[in-house]
């Protein structure tokens, strides 16, 4: 058996990548980083608008529970120029009236959601009332929309069922 070469290398290949493969390797990721990112850039305001309805419907259910198990009236009331909604509660289980809950909640928090009555636009939707069985007042659609024009419709039904569409 003759050995070839010198020193402890010698007669096995190179492990490793040479700069040029590299090189290539980052110019096709940006490549491909460059075709895919307009769009999904134009998806994250669609998903921003989903996410805010969901948010909102999760409240609403909240709110319902909280009626339930407290045995007290609860109101999601809206600011439509403030893009805003507010959880009121009554002191007692006459649905009379109303007072402050928390702090006011924003719909999104980038600002760029905003709400309206689905049945009107521009107009803040009637207050879905919450009762001590969890039935509200007067059915209720709000319209959530972003600034490409996509919106979603939250609806509270009269036995209080809320529902994203």
């Amino acid at each position: 058996m003759v050995k070839i070469g010198r020193g402890r290398f010698a007669g096995s290949a190179q492990r490793g990548f040479s700069l040029i493969e590299i090189l290539v390797i980052i110019i096709i990721i940006g490549i491909i980083a460059g075709i895919t990112w307009p769009r999904l850039a134009a998806l994250a305001p669609r998903y921003r608008l989903e996410g805010a309805a969901r948010a909102l419907a999760a409240e609403l259910q909240k709110a319902r529970g909280r009626a339930i198990a407290e045995g007290k009236c609860f109101q999601v009331t809206f600011d439509v120029g403030a893009r805003t909604y507010q959880v009121l509660k009554a002191p007692s289980s006459a649905c009379a009236s109303f007072a402050n809950d928390g702090l006011a909640q924003k719909v999104e928090d980038s600002g760029t959601i905003g709400i309206e009555d689905a049945n009107s636009s521009g107009s803040a939707p009637p207050p879905p009332t919450f009762n001590t069985r969890g039935g509200n007042a007067q059915a209720s659609s709000i319209r959530l929309f972003n600034n490409l024009g996509d919106g979603r419709l939250v609806t509270v039904n009269g036995v209080g069922r809320v529902n994203v569409q």
